[in-house]
């Protein structure tokens, strides 16, 4: 009889191990899971999660509008939007790179930034695009240094559409009715003896370049008619060196 509880007794103490260590192992898994699904909501929510600026822009003034054409500068990148309502959007070229491949010509966008008071102009800080979706400037420096570029020496010729504007509410160049940005400085403006206006015919040399965000150059020669051409300020460029791989190529001059 003693032998028999006994017995019954071990078996009982084994169950109930077997029970607690299976217990476990259901407990473990359930854990398992649950982290693994929390894992991937958080992944989800930090794939979707908007950073934001520090600088509040909701304070700003908003246009909207419809992009009619980008605005490159002579470099080839992108500094600006014009709307098909005739208002300059600028920005930096840094955040430009960002700008060309969030807003397309042809897109609804709304913008938030410094308005000026005389001129359809905008300095970008915010776009907003026709999802809803947005993009914000980090960089403030909207202008961009008419220096000396490399890339062909274009000669363009046609109607003044616009005419464009810096930071400081000073001309700075135009828009051909063809799309042709066309930047000249201001001090150089001053030097001519025609002013530039809208429907006007002129006539431009510059160094610039054509891709796929369009034309632009920065004007070295410039008139009404291609035989009154007037020469502007000349940029000190470095003389052309050896050509690569000859053995003058890794000369330095003293």
């Amino acid at each position: 009889m003693k032998n028999r509880l006994w017995k019954l007794t071990v078996c009982f103490f084994i169950g109930v191990a077997f029970f607690n260590v299976n217990l476990l192992k259901i407990q473990a898994i359930s854990e398992a899971k649950n982290v693994h699904k929390r894992h991937k909501i958080n992944t989800i929510a930090k794939s979707h999660k908007i950073e934001k600026s520090f600088i509040d822009f909701s304070v700003l003034p908003v246009v909207k509008g419809n992009v009619a054409q980008y605005l490159p500068t002579p470099y080839g990148n992108l500094g600006g939007l014009l709307l098909t309502d005739g208002t300059q959007i600028m920005f930096s070229t840094m955040f430009g790179e960002i700008v060309k491949s969030f807003i397309h010509p042809g897109q609804d966008v709304t913008i938030r930034g410094l308005k000026a008071n005389a001129f359809p102009f905008m300095q970008a800080f915010e776009l907003i695009d026709q999802r809803g979706e947005q993009i914000q400037e980090d960089s403030p420096d909207a202008n961009f240094s008419p220096v000396p570029v490399t890339g062909p020496d274009l000669f363009v010729n046609g109607t003044i559409k616009q005419i464009l504007y810096n930071l400081q509410g000073e001309a700075m160049g135009m828009i051909l009715k063809d799309r042709t940005v066309v930047y000249i400085r201001s001090e150089d403006i001053k030097k001519l003896n025609f002013s530039l206006k809208p429907d006007q015919m002129i006539y431009v040399h510059g160094i610039g370049s054509i891709n796929a965000l369009g034309k632009a150059l920065q004007a070295r020669l410039i008139g009404k008619t291609e035989d009154t051409m007037v020469e502007l300020s000349q940029f000190s460029v470095p003389p052309v060196g050896a050509p690569a791989g000859s053995p003058s190529y890794d000369y330095i001059p003293e």
